[in-house]
């Protein structure tokens, strides 16, 4: 195999961010999204297409319903995560600068698969409180065999852990993943369209209890 990749001089790249805002605080953030960036060997359809494909979805089924979050739901797509994840870091900079309350921050970055889990992090010195409520949901999930666990997050919201918002990472089986991930087999016709939709259903149902419940 001959490898012919090179490092080329930075250029400007700009995280993509849409939103629905509060009812009730719209100056409080929930977060939601992956990383627009990928390997050029293949679509990037897994890593991480399909995770910001799922956020987006998320936001339209809460619209489709007619919620009104009581938060300000945030979508964003961030840049830069393959090489030095500068779209999440400069995200977070730009929270702390303009006194951004962020609640919570979902991130999707490990496939369009199945739904297994939802994992859970945070610097807040509460996290454990509040963890115990977020637990008291996983009968919500556990009929779609989803677990809730206390573990890592997503690595473009990983720089907002100083605010201490919820950190939390969708969790899809992982038996095909490696199959993809920065492969020329990572195209968009090996996203299953169910699956995708799951993941979607997911997301929204805990980003709904979040922003409902957590304070």
């Amino acid at each position: 195999m001959r490898c012919s990749c090179q490092t080329l001089p930075d250029a400007p790249s700009y995280n993509v961010i849409g939103e629905i805002r509060g009812s009730e605080h719209p100056d409080r953030f929930i977060t939601m999204g992956g990383h627009l960036d990928s390997w050029d060997v293949g679509h990037g359809a897994h890593d991480d297409g399909a995770g910001l494909v799922q956020c987006m979805d998320a936001l339209r089924l809460l619209q489709r319903i007619g919620y009104k979050p009581r938060n300000t739901i945030r979508f964003v797509a961030f840049m830069n995560e393959e090489n030095g994840l500068r779209g999440g870091k400069e995200y977070a900079r730009e929270a702390v600068r303009k006194g951004e309350k962020h609640v919570f921050a979902i991130e999707s970055d490990a496939g369009g698969f199945t739904p297994r889990a939802l994992t859970f992090e945070s610097a807040d010195p509460a996290f454990d409180d509040k963890f115990r409520q977020i637990r008291g949901w996983e009968t919500i999930f556990e009929n779609y065999g989803i677990r809730i666990n206390k573990g890592g997050s997503g690595a473009d919201v990983s720089p907002l852990r100083p605010t201490h918002a919820v950190l939390s990472g969708y969790s899809p089986d992982s038996q095909r993943y490696f199959d993809f991930h920065h492969t020329a087999d990572d195209t968009f016709d090996k996203v299953h369209k169910r699956e995708l939709e799951l993941g979607a259903a997911t997301i929204a149902g805990i980003v709904y209890l979040m922003d409902m419940y957590i304070r």
